[in-house]
């Protein structure tokens, strides 16, 4: 094949029925690309099986300046400008199990009594519910009603930063000002530990507030942490090789125009 015949072809090429595109695109924002997007997700979960932890997280920021109506400004990104991924990933490998792209609160369909944090970890985890993995996430999502569903509903634990305005949070371990740096606090329900630490190399103190549904006894570690936030610090560490991956593999496209449907291409 000739590179003009090529051209041609990559021209022509186009995923997406132009005459169906209005309708689909009032219930989904992402109706250009959503067959070919989950099509590449179906093909990550289908060949690979993760271990026993995971971690959700929506740090992934594809850099894009163009029109997009979900396009986010995140200022403490590098590319500042871009489409925002929530991912799901395999702990020990860094592989990509699934993903959901944020489309913003009015795109994204979450239910009345849950939060966006709560439907995403649920929903990008449901093909390993019921088989007693961990999932790690940061405070954007843990939430006292998202330990409880996963561990009651789907057979998960989860271990989280929480935000110390939570209503859940006593403010018995928000309390800094009689403790001492580098101890903890522990506090015990029948599903969910919550430590609460203060590290020893703050200048100010700062509390750290943690939950977890797989954590069950107060033991802290040879570096004088909890062991519930040396676990935390362990599987968070993914997103980092993973955004370096995805940044330095980028394969943005030259075309400028818009590309005709395949359907009417010859």
């Amino acid at each position: 094949m000739s590179e003009c015949r090529f051209t041609f072809l990559l021209t022509c090429l186009r995923f997406d029925n132009m005459r169906t595109r209005a309708v689909r695109r009032d219930t989904d924002k992402l109706a250009p690309i959503r067959s070919v997007w989950d099509m590449f997700i179906g093909s990550c979960e289908k060949h690979f099986i993760p271990h026993e932890y995971i971690t959700v997280d929506a740090c992934l920021l594809l850099a894009y300046r163009g029109k997009c109506s979900f396009r986010m400004f995140i200022p403490n990104k590098p590319a500042k400008y871009g489409l925002k991924l929530v991912l799901a990933n395999d702990v020990t490998t860094n592989y990509l199990l699934t993903g959901i792209p944020y489309l913003g609160k009015q795109g994204t369909h979450a239910r009345v009594e849950e939060n966006l944090g709560h439907t995403f970890t649920r929903d990008l985890t449901r093909p390993y519910h019921h088989t007693n993995r961990n999932v790690t996430v940061d405070n954007w999502f843990t939430s006292v009603p998202l330990i409880q569903d996963l561990l009651h509903n789907c057979g998960m634990t989860l271990v989280g930063t929480v935000k110390g305005n939570k209503k859940e949070i006593p403010i018995m371990m928000k309390e800094k000002s009689n403790r001492v740096p580098g101890t903890s606090a522990f506090l015990f329900t029948n599903d969910i530990t919550l430590v609460s630490y203060i590290p020893d190399t703050a200048t100010a103190k700062k509390t750290v507030l943690l939950m977890s549904s797989m954590h069950t006894q107060p033991s802290i570690t040879g570096t004088g942490k909890p062991e519930m936030i040396d676990f935390y610090n362990k599987t968070k560490v993914v997103w980092t090789p993973l955004t370096k991956c995805v940044h330095s593999t980028a394969a943005a496209g030259k075309q400028r125009g818009g590309r005709c449907d395949s359907s009417t291409a010859s």
